[in-house]
């Protein structure tokens, strides 16, 4: 019986140890297959001898281009669209590869992609405690052709990363991403920009600051730079008209769509273009508008010839028993009885808790069909606007002097308000604009 166990007991190990010498490569050990992972990851990173590109679109706002270029010491060289500096000077930082749920890229020392992840609101925008809420650990979600895509592991935020070809990668290196970013500043910045589309002068709102563009108001993306325009996260559309770049013509210096192989100039307006919507703002003043602010340090690009004589009226108030008067803002109140009263809301340095409005009373004299109109005097000045009145001529004057063009317009306003504009009839170049109110 004791020899039949023994029997039984050496072919049972011999089983067992037959079975040992046919291993599964699906047990391997998992840390062997992790590194052998996370090596293949490195592989891909430093393969491109020119580096790459890559673009965020952080859920906070605005669009970023990066230049990468990684090593097999754990290095990256950085350059970015986020700032002139960023654009121009390469930074070194290192990086790792870890497995969290999936492998990751960790950028894991200060470098430009932290700046747009800051939660500081004024580092690169967005709001205190959260900043642009984009990412530096970016997960692997796949591969397509030369491009790796990534998706953040806090906000989500996707980058695509695409290899570059050595004429780009020789020009971010040379400061061309800082060129396009300076140039297409001085292009646009205060300028008021429009297409010809059909034959009509439709607005188009480009912010450099922002990263932003809008077309006629209706359509809107943020962007990323590159070396030949924007790089736009979305289509922006206007009709039947569809837009998924914006080109640059660095010797023209000026920004240009292209509706097939027809090429469609951004051009410069002197004045802002109405918004082409319905119902149009003329037909709703007295009822959905009660009011139209003018609050000047708020509203980046009124006309030249309005803030002349804004400010001639503001210096000109201050001498008001030497007591250094100001405006505060100035209110186009739409009255019921087809009059509007144009107010100044003022105050004097010597009573800094009181304000004092002075309300100039015209008779408005509007055409429905155009949105043009006219502003008469209605009554004597009373009160504070007769106490003032010589002061702020230059303002009261300029209101009634001109034929104003009422109309929804492209233009920035606080915290994404409705904006109104009086466009003069008269002098092309002249407007102002300021947010509706209910």
């Amino acid at each position: 019986m004791k020899k039949k166990l023994l029997l039984i007991a050496l072919a049972v190990m011999g089983f067992i140890a037959g079975c040992k010498k046919d291993e599964d490569p699906i047990f391997d050990d998992p840390d062997t297959r992790l590194s052998a992972e996370l090596a293949k990851d490195q592989a891909l990173l430093i393969a491109p001898a020119d580096g790459w590109k890559a673009t965020i679109y952080p859920k906070g706002g605005k669009g970023f281009s990066f230049y990468f270029k990684f090593n097999a010491e754990s290095k990256v060289v950085m350059m970015a669209d986020i700032n002139a500096t960023a654009a121009s000077t390469p930074q070194t930082s290192t990086y790792r590869l870890k497995a969290l749920q999936r492998p990751t890229l960790i950028f894991d020392t200060y470098n430009y992609i932290h700046l747009i992840a800051d939660p500081d609101g004024s580092i690169s925008g967005g709001t205190n405690a959260t900043g642009l809420q984009s990412d530096f650990e970016f997960a692997f979600a796949g591969i397509s052709g030369d491009t790796v895509k990534f998706e953040g592991t806090f906000y989500g935020n996707k980058m695509d990363m695409v290899k570059l070809k050595t004429p780009e990668a020789t020009g971010i290196l040379g400061g061309g991403l800082k060129t396009i970013l300076t140039d297409a500043a001085t292009a646009v910045n205060g300028k008021i920009l429009y297409v010809m589309l059909d034959g009509k002068q439709v607005p188009i709102s480009l912010s450099i600051s922002g990263k932003s563009i809008n077309i006629a108001g209706q359509s809107s993306s943020p962007f990323a730079f590159n070396l030949e325009g924007l790089t736009l996260k979305n289509t922006i559309t206007y009709g039947t008209y569809k837009f998924d770049k914006v080109y640059w013509d660095a010797a023209g210096k000026f920004f240009y769509l292209m509706n097939g192989t027809t090429k469609i100039k951004v051009e410069i307006s002197p004045a802002p273009l109405p918004l082409d919507v319905n119902p149009l703002l003329h037909t709703e003043i007295f009822t959905r508008w009660t009011s139209m602010r003018v609050n000047v340090p708020d509203l980046g690009d009124l006309s030249a010839d309005f803030l002349a004589k804004y400010n001639a009226a503001n210096t000109s108030l201050g001498t008001l028993g030497n007591a250094g008067r100001y405006i505060e803002y100035i209110t186009i109140l739409f009255n019921s009885n087809n009059t509007v009263t144009f107010q100044i809301r003022y105050r004097n340095p010597s009573s800094p808790t009181s304000f004092f409005l002075a309300d100039f009373i015209y008779n408005m004299n509007l055409d429905n069909t155009t949105g043009i109109a006219k502003f008469t005097l209605a009554a004597t000045p009373a009160g504070n606007a007769a106490t003032i009145r010589t002061y702020v001529t230059a303002l009261t004057d300029y209101f009634a002097n001109n034929r104003f063009k009422i109309a929804y317009i492209s233009a920035a306003a606080p915290s994404g308000s409705k904006v109104g504009g009086f466009l003069s009839q008269d002098n092309p170049a002249s407007f102002f604009y300021g947010t509706l109110l209910q």
